[in-house]
């Protein structure tokens, strides 16, 4: 299968960063050629999709994509949040920022996101601002081995938090189609609503309704993007009341109608 290939990073450029484009569409699988990719999620729901992995995207957040590296985006909640574009040899001079390039996991938790975010926003100004390039490679330099360490002390939640998010999330895939209110599910799981939710939000950062809305959305695109069914037949699949308010859940979500969401899904 071949890719199509993005360059976001100009020839006489060898670092840039931005700010993430607050759009929803999803994106076709496709490469960046010759540089290497950090982005930073401050904001925003949905998955990403590097090489053969699909990772949910739970805020605070960080993604390496490696030159070459094939990805996709599928937002359900408008992102926000740095891309850092840089090419190796940038980083000549900083060998201990260079060996970190090849130790990035591809998904990483942010931590300490006050304080980072604040590193990356000063990079950025720094960048709009056209400092010159010792400024913007030690900038470079400090976020590299910063993100690096945040994503070595990424830490899975305890046992028991895990089993039951395992399990809350396999009830939903069985139920959501009928059961769609979080209360159901902790009926289900024999624990209290309280519980479940901080279960949610220590897995993911979300609370159980959200993650339930996040299914329904997942199915909801499915449906749209797949089958010929019209909205109304997809509202009622979904167990909405009418389509109108099936129509208000989606753009809430996506910031786009059923149908524009098709349109564009389609024409990817």
């Amino acid at each position: 299968m071949d890719f199509n290939f993005k360059k976001k990073l100009d020839d006489e450029l060898v670092l840039k960063i931005s700010r993430m484009k607050p759009v929803i569409k999803p994106t076709k699988p496709h490469k960046h050629a010759g540089y290497h990719e950090l982005i930073f999620l401050s904001k925003g729901s949905g998955q990403h999709t590097i090489g053969d992995e699909t990772f949910d995207v739970v805020p605070p957040t960080g993604f390496y994509l490696g030159p070459g590296q094939v990805h996709c985006w599928d937002f359900s909640k408008v992102p926000d949040g740095f891309v850092v574009l840089f090419k190796e040899e940038v980083l000549s001079h900083y060998p201990k920022a260079l060996n970190c390039l090849f130790q990035f996991p591809k998904h990483f938790k942010i931590q300490d996101e006050g304080a980072f975010f604040k590193i990356l926003e000063d990079f950025y100004h720094a960048f709009k601002n056209k400092g010159d390039d010792d400024l913007l490679t030690a900038f470079l330099n400090l976020v590299v081995i910063k993100s690096h360490s945040l994503s070595q002390k990424s830490k899975p939640n305890n046992p028991s938090v895990t089993s039951d998010f395992a399990h809350f999330k396999q009830l939903l895939n069985e139920h959501f189609m009928e059961a769609n209110h979080a209360e159901e599910y902790a009926k289900m799981m024999n624990m209290s609503l309280k519980r479940l939710n901080k279960v949610c939000k220590m897995s993911v950062n979300a609370t159980a309704r959200e993650v339930i809305k996040e299914r329904l959305l997942i199915e909801a695109k499915n449906l749209l993007t797949h089958t010929s069914s019209n909205v109304t037949e997809i509202a009622y699949k979904l167990n909405f009341t009418d389509s109108s308010n099936f129509v208000k859940f989606f753009k809430s979500l996506t910031t786009l109608t059923p149908l524009e969401y098709r349109s564009k899904a389609i024409a990817r």
